[in-house]
């Protein structure tokens, strides 16, 4: 089990805690009363959305690329699933992976690679579909996703580095000296 992860989804899940405004100091407390957590498990695996599959790409091309995506899909259920349902569950609340629907999951295993991620190209270098020439390039990494998310207007979330859960939740600084989150515990 991947303790950093477990970590802040465990936190996450628990719906309580405090916003901070960015444009003040205020901050104020707040719960969640959601019963139902939607998670973007399976994005990474299947658009390629980690630092690896470019590395794959790199060293061997899209046949490199297509053997990490294979790999990383194909444990999802052993290494993730069970993990994040018995966290989100220890608080009363369900999880909804979208991107492991059925239908989803045949149409985008059929498309082409390079229609899903934009490896090969310069980094930055996605064209975005827009007619204006201020618009930002896009990462490469889940390139599909991220030209849907422009289209929709989600401008910042399609130009968001990715950032791992538990770097972003801080729950990877938790770990204590050599032992790492990804160890199996006795």
């Amino acid at each position: 089990m991947d303790l950093s992860i477990a970590r802040a989804l465990y936190f996450a899940a628990r719906g309580v805690g405090t916003i901070r405004s960015e444009s003040s100091d205020d901050s104020r407390s707040y719960s969640s009363p959601a019963r139902v957590l939607i998670s973007g498990l399976g994005a990474d695996e299947l658009f390629g959305g980690y630092t690896r599959h470019a590395t794959a790409f790199s060293r061997m091309g899209f046949q490199g690329l297509s053997d990490e995506l294979e790999l990383d899909y194909g444990r999802l259920g052993k290494r993730n699933l069970g993990r994040d349902d018995r966290v989100i569950s220890h608080w009363g609340r369900e999880v909804r992976y979208p991107y492991l629907d059925e239908d989803f999951l045949r149409w985008a295993l059929r498309l082409p690679l390079w229609e899903k991620c934009g490896f090969g190209q310069c980094p930055g270098s996605v064209p975005v579909p827009s007619k204006n020439t201020d618009d930002p390039l896009l990462e490469p990494s889940k390139k599909l996703l991220r030209l849907l998310s422009w289209k929709l207007g989600m401008k910042s979330a399609a130009t968001e580095k990715k950032r791992a859960i538990q770097f972003g939740a801080r729950s990877a600084k938790m770990e204590v000296g050599r032992t790492k989150g990804t160890q199996v515990l006795p």
